[in-house]
């Protein structure tokens, strides 16, 4: 019999925000895959490691694979790491191991870990997705007030996103992810917009090095890690 590919999401870096039924999966599961970059950097595992020496779990006992999603916009290269990675998978799957494949927030919020999965449920293995609490609402937690209210629309921006200017046009409150890079562009649209002086943004959300801006126009360039509320 096959072994079943857990998707669990360890939410967005404060330890205490994984779920009980993370924890339960991570502790069941002989295999633990845990996703990296190039440069090895591993904050999933990282967030995990801190949750679990609160619980008195160990994952000694544990195969721990790290998978290669190197940082990258090139299609063909995500493409190919992702199939790399599927078939790792497979090889535990297939000796009836299951496998929780962890990943930072919630696996069903642009999280790369989704393509895996994908790849193994169109395969015919079975699979499950353990929800993790997103960025945003963590950081709108932070900030102490509410995401949106009674009919207000919430709409979630890609920060590379097209049609970010339009989208933030819209009515309602935005969340604007992943901001990498240069703050420049987006603070000018947020201020041509008249909501510059609404908008807060926290990077590395309850990860170490946590900066909270109750003013995004008082923030400079930024990492991966930043997640913009414009309310």
């Amino acid at each position: 019999m096959k072994g079943t590919l857990y998707c669990v999401g360890v939410g967005p870096g404060d330890p205490e925000l994984l779920t009980l039924k993370a924890l339960k999966i991570i502790r069941t599961c002989p295999v633990l895959a845990v996703p990296q970059s190039r440069t090895g950097v591993v904050t999933a595992q990282g967030i995990l490691m801190k949750a679990l020496d609160g619980c008195g779990i160990t994952i000694d006992d544990k195969t721990v694979i790290a998978m290669d999603f190197p940082m990258t916009r090139d299609d063909q290269v995500l493409k190919g790491a992702h199939e790399k990675a599927a078939r790792r998978l497979m090889d535990e799957l297939d000796e009836g191991r299951d496998v929780c494949l962890i990943t930072l927030g919630c696996p069903t919020v642009y999280a790369t870990s989704i393509y895996v999965h994908r790849l193994l449920r169109q395969a015919g293995y079975a699979t499950e997705i353990v929800p993790g609490v997103p960025s945003f609402c963590a950081v709108a937690a932070e900030l102490q007030q509410p995401l949106c209210e009674k009919d207000e629309a919430l709409i979630v921006i890609p920060g590379n996103h097209k049609h970010r200017r339009d989208l933030l046009a819209l009515d309602g409150s935005k969340v604007i992810m992943k901001p990498s890079g240069k703050l420049g562009p987006i603070q000018d649209e947020l201020r041509d917009l008249q909501l510059l002086d609404k908008t807060a943004m926290i990077e590395r959300c309850g990860l170490p090095g946590e900066t909270v801006y109750e003013k995004a126009a008082d923030a400079k360039d930024t990492g991966y890690f930043a997640v913009l509320l414009v309310k």
